[in-house]
């Protein structure tokens, strides 16, 4: 369980960083070696991914992985931990003021989705806008050329409809409160176990990662060799290691780097 006892946070986004397709399981048990003894010297790792905490849990099984993470971060926003019972809760109240919030978000950016849908008919037929009950506004698109165009223009309107979010990861677009991201979530974290972000160690690989790799988040910020570049370039020109290796081979470089290097 997470308490005040703990003095540092290791946190990895998911898929691309701390898990390539397919894994080597050599590969993760070297990563889990790393992990199990930095939690002896008194830190907690956790994933902060786009998926679901079910398809995180599903992820991990798929993977391989023996070791089970203090925190998982899912949907970029909500924030859960294994209780004593190793059931998977709500970390505070986090998770229902995220909802409460959401709630709102989408109703009052509805006519902002109606419109966009507009843009995407006449400018982007290829995009095609998501709206169910798991993804309340959402986009998937053929290339990630077309994405780069589409956040151009969502990034020109958003002067006019404060509160507006979006976290994007590749062909994939998810509309969120501004307020809600990795970079906040984590932050949630650090502030309910009383750590700074110069014991905070934050890894990723893609543009819905950016959040949580600041120094106002983290002090160790970490890539690997498979981020896309302007991942790579944001944390090079914060100092940030970047390894030379992909995935999983890149968190163990990191994870070396940062606690093993004399």
């Amino acid at each position: 369980m997470l308490d005040s006892t703990h003095t540092a946070i290791l946190c990895f986004d998911f898929d691309g960083t701390l898990v390539d397709n397919p894994s080597d399981p050599y590969e993760i048990a070297q990563l889990e070696q790393i992990l199990t003894h930095m939690g002896k010297r008194g830190a907690v790792w956790g994933i902060n991914t786009g998926r679901t905490l079910f398809h995180t849990l599903d992820g991990l099984k798929q993977h391989g992985f023996r070791l089970t993470p203090d925190f998982i971060i899912a949907r970029e926003c909500e924030v859960y931990h294994p209780n004593e019972y190793r059931r998977w809760v709500d970390l505070g109240d986090w998770n229902s003021r995220c909802a409460h919030d959401h709630k709102k978000f989408y109703k009052a950016h509805s006519a902002f989705f109606k419109q966009l849908q507009k843009h995407l008919a006449s400018h982007w037929p290829g995009a095609k806008f998501i709206s169910d009950q798991t993804e309340p506004a959402g986009l998937v698109v053929p290339d990630d050329d077309i994405m780069a165009g589409i956040c151009h223009w969502i990034d020109s309107q958003l002067p006019g409809w404060p509160g507006l979010g979006y976290q994007r990861n590749s062909i994939w677009l998810r509309f969120t409160h501004q307020g809600y991201h990795k970079g906040s979530a984590l932050q949630e974290v650090r502030r309910l176990l009383s750590i700074g972000p110069e014991f905070t160690f934050a890894a990723g690989d893609n543009f819905n990662d950016l959040s949580m790799l600041r120094h106002e988040v983290a002090h160790g910020l970490a890539c690997p060799a498979n981020a896309v570049p302007e991942v790579s370039q944001h944390v090079d020109s914060l100092g940030g290691y970047l390894s030379q290796e992909d995935a999983t081979l890149g968190m163990v470089a990191a994870m070396h780097h940062f606690f093993y290097s004399e």
